[in-house]
């Protein structure tokens, strides 16, 4: 038996999903660990090591110098261990759901709700403005209102393109000949498999790993889309199979918001509600509407 390929991948919550992937494109493929990096603090390194030097192939998604956990740092990889690191994009597009956000609240972390940490901007502007739920859930659904993010898609590849000038592997140009055609990320930060499966392709391709298939192509299941908005309407981008929102149960928990991992699905007046909910129950304590107390 042929010696296995052994792989190392670095990086979000991306990583394991295409490590699964990556194994499946060639049996010989051994993903030995993936470094999650927000999980990560430099006292891990002696962990990581061992499989980092036996590795064949590091491939590592873009980590600025910033970063405070400094060896999964892209320049400290390549610096390391050389030719073996290929260096690759967060996917990242705002185009689905540019009206999608994160409410931070300091020494809380982010806001939860029903769908886990994302709020939508339309919502949540029209609560701080005293909208009504019924015109709330208009103006989500309505593609004139939200013509202020026609343009989203376009400016959204524009940065990743930018990114990407400076990583060994490309992936823009599948985002833009797909996009229309198919549900390529349920969240800006969450692609679909089938992205994340044309990106381990060219992966190997880049590497030159051949891809060998068992008997059949693998059926991806998948491993991002606990979360999924509609597309917004001004977009023109496709919403799949989804007619509704999909997200999860919640329940208020230490004057907060806690998650169950218990899917659940809302039209748009039922998920206004909810969020309402949410922000009149902890204004007095969050201060959201921005009005002091």
């Amino acid at each position: 038996m042929k010696e296995k390929i052994k792989i190392v991948v670095v990086g979000n919550c991306q990583a394991r999903p295409l490590a699964k992937i990556l194994e499946s494109l060639n049996p010989r493929i051994d993903v030995t660990t993936t470094a999650i990096v927000h999980l990560l603090k430099n006292e891990n390194f002696e962990e990581y090591q061992p499989a980092f030097d036996e590795a064949d192939l590091i491939v590592s998604q873009l980590v600025f110098d910033s970063y405070p956990c400094e060896f999964v740092r892209t320049s400290v990889l390549k610096e390391r261990y050389g030719k073996k690191v290929l260096s690759i994009v967060n996917l990242y597009f705002t185009g689905y759901t540019p009206d999608w956000f994160y409410i931070r609240i300091p020494g809380k972390g982010p806001l939860k709700g029903p769908m886990g940490d994302y709020h939508n901007r339309t919502i949540f502007d029209a609560w701080q403005s005293g909208k009504s739920i019924s015109e709330a859930s208009s103006r989500i659904l309505s593609e004139e209102y939200n013509q202020k993010y026609v343009s989203e898609p376009s400016h959204s590849l524009d940065l990743l393109r930018e990114r990407e000038e400076i990583v060994d592997v490309k992936i823009t140009d599948v985002i833009d000949k797909y996009q229309t055609k198919k549900r390529l990320f349920f969240t800006f930060n969450h692609p679909s498999m089938f992205l994340i499966r044309r990106y381990a392709k060219r992966i190997l391709a880049a590497a030159n790993i051949s891809e060998k298939w068992k008997l059949f192509p693998a059926r991806d299941r998948e491993a991002l889309d606990q979360f999924v908005p509609l597309a917004n309407p001004a977009t023109g981008l496709p919403d799949g199979d989804f007619t509704t929102f999909k997200g999860v149960e919640y329940f208020f928990k230490d004057d907060f918001v806690a998650i169950r991992n218990k899917r659940k699905e809302y039209n748009a007046s039922e998920l206004v509600s909810c969020f309402y909910d949410i922000y009149e129950t902890l204004d007095s304590t969050l201060n959201l509407s921005g009005k002091g107390n």
